[in-house]
């Protein structure tokens, strides 16, 4: 007999041998008990998780001679033609070669002939979402009204790509990747049927590059059995599947917290002469960094390996909390930056030497905190000198030195001068709402007096005049509502002296020559003459 690979050959066969999907199986068989049959399934989830296996369970205790039933005996003729997969009244469709219109309305044919020996005739269809449009469509009025007796069950990997009017006539179940510490319990139990010895860190390893997938576990363990044979090591494993120790990225990491560039620069050529795949070094080296940010935390981890915790903590003493966070972002944008790239050495080499200055960038924060976005208010065009000044001095102001008052507070105070100069910063704040231009306008009036109701503004600029004259009732009513009270606003345009008249008086030629007597010489020896322009 030929060989029957592992993850064949150790395919669950009922439903409590399917991992980590509890929530769905618990459920299937509540449903079978009570004789609650849907006529359509949608198993979603990512790959080699379990969604074709459960939908041959799910057919198996279904048409089980003893069915339906939650326990289906893998021992009658229909359990072990759909275990094979040969059953007549099991039909399983490849989504991705069967994608036409046409050959769902060949499967619309088939609908016509009942179940040859089971109770249901099911037809497990993989990879919907490989289906096209019409062939959907052509579904639809199948799935709405289905024949007595037929059941359907989908499965996919990528369930936004199923039409809606498809997953709203379906029970959706959504499966979940598996934990490391379950395929870890898994292969264990495999490895002792198989007289395999394997060490906890290699089970690791393999549960970990599996990415939460049962059958890739299964796959990679193969592949480890077929180069070690009965004695699988740890070195060896990370030889085949070209994965590096945590020790290195921890000595990467001490490295970078020395600002050892240098050694940091040889250790990154190492890894490049090993032909080690350069993005799969970075996202290790993500995970890694995460761990320790989440060690830092104090947050409990469950996808590592228990033996290593102490690797982590030692590192995560080293740093701080922001600077884990900046190395993160950093691999991050890296990752991104390799792909595509031509010279991903390259990249590599920039980022080892970024993260070693990393504590000559300023943080951020501090930068910020630096800047005065005041000072950055722009002066009103045509203003003068002395305007321009008046409006940057007042908005470089502090906010601290003005008196910060509660609006009920204002309400209750008297409209004078003395509480007009306390609240004027108020006043420009509320201003700002109206227009930027119209605060900076208003913050550069000259001369603000109090009579009565009424606030008395000088302005300087002919510029200031018209912005504040546009927008002279909004600034009554704003004023108003912050005092509870109505103000009226008064302009004036501040007069300037009308400029002072200068007489030039020109010189003659003999002016010029008594002045200079060097030049009268140039002057008579070249017989020049004085022109008027």
């Amino acid at each position: 007999m030929s060989y029957i690979v592992l993850a064949r050959k150790y395919r669950p066969q009922n439903f409590k041998e399917v991992y980590a999907q509890e929530h769905i199986t618990e459920i299937l068989q509540s449903a079978i008990a009570t004789n609650r049959i849907a006529h359509a399934y949608l198993f979603t989830g990512p790959r080699g998780v379990g969604k074709t296996s459960l939908a041959r369970i799910l057919a198996k205790s279904l048409n089980c001679v003893n069915g339906p039933t939650t326990t289906p005996c893998n021992a009658c003729s229909n359990c072990l033609e759909i275990t094979a997969g040969t059953s007549p009244d099991v039909i399983e469709i490849d989504g991705a070669s069967n994608t036409s219109v046409d050959d769902i309305r060949e499967l619309q044919r088939e609908l016509l002939y009942p179940a040859s020996s089971s109770n249901y005739k099911i037809y497990i269809i993989d990879e919907v979402h490989m289906l096209s449009k019409n062939a959907f469509n052509a579904l639809l009025k199948t799935l709405e009204e289905p024949p007595d007796n037929v059941i359907f069950i989908f499965a996919t990997t990528e369930p936004q790509k199923v039409l809606p009017t498809i997953i709203s006539r379906c029970q959706r179940y959504d499966f979940k990747r598996i934990p490391i510490a379950s395929i870890v319990q898994r292969l264990q139990e495999i490895s002792i049927l198989e007289g395999i010895k394997i060490d906890s860190e290699s089970l690791y390893l393999i549960a970990r590059k599996a990415d939460g997938g049962m059958r890739d576990a299964l796959s990679l363990m193969d592949q480890a059995i077929s180069y070690c044979l009965n004695n699988i090591t740890i070195d060896k494993v990370r030889q085949i599947f070209g994965m590096i120790p945590n020790q290195v990225y921890q000595k990467f990491l001490t490295l970078i917290y020395n600002k050892d560039t240098q050694g940091l620069i040889n250790e990154l050529h190492l890894i490049f002469e090993q032909g080690i795949d350069l993005q799969e070094f970075i996202a290790n080296m993500q995970e890694f960094v995460r761990i320790l940010i989440l060690r830092k935390l104090q947050v409990q981890i469950k996808d590592i390996n228990p033996d290593e915790l102490s690797l982590f903590d030692e590192l995560a003493e080293l740093f701080g909390q922001n600077k884990l966070l900046y190395i993160l972002s950093y691999l991050i944008a890296c990752r991104n930056d390799l792909r595509g790239s031509s010279n991903p050495y390259l990249i590599l080499e920039a980022l080892m030497i970024k993260l070693c200055k990393l504590d000559e960038m300023e943080d951020i924060a501090s930068l910020i905190g630096k800047i005065n976005i005041n000072a950055f208010a722009q002066p009103v065009s045509m203003a003068s000198p002395t305007t321009a000044k008046t409006i940057q001095s007042s908005y470089v102001a502090s906010s601290a030195e003005v008196p910060y008052h509660e609006e009920s507070t204002i309400a209750k105070m008297e409209f004078n001068q003395e509480n007009l100069e306390q609240l004027w910063q108020r006043i420009i704040t509320r201003a700002k709402k109206i227009s930027q231009m119209c605060a900076l306008a208003l913050d550069a009036t000259t001369d603000r007096k109090v009579e009565g109701r009424k606030l008395c503004l000088t302005v300087e600029s002919n510029t200031n005049f018209r912005c504040l004259k546009s927008n002279q009732e909004k600034l009554e009513e704003s004023i108003s509502e912050l005092f509870e009270k109505p103000i009226s606003i008064s302009l004036q345009l501040q007069e300037t002296e009308p400029p002072t008249k200068v007489n030039i008086q020109h010189k003659t030629l003999e002016d010029i020559k008594q002045e200079n007597p060097e030049l009268a010489k140039f002057i008579d020896l070249t017989d020049s003459v004085l022109v008027k322009s």
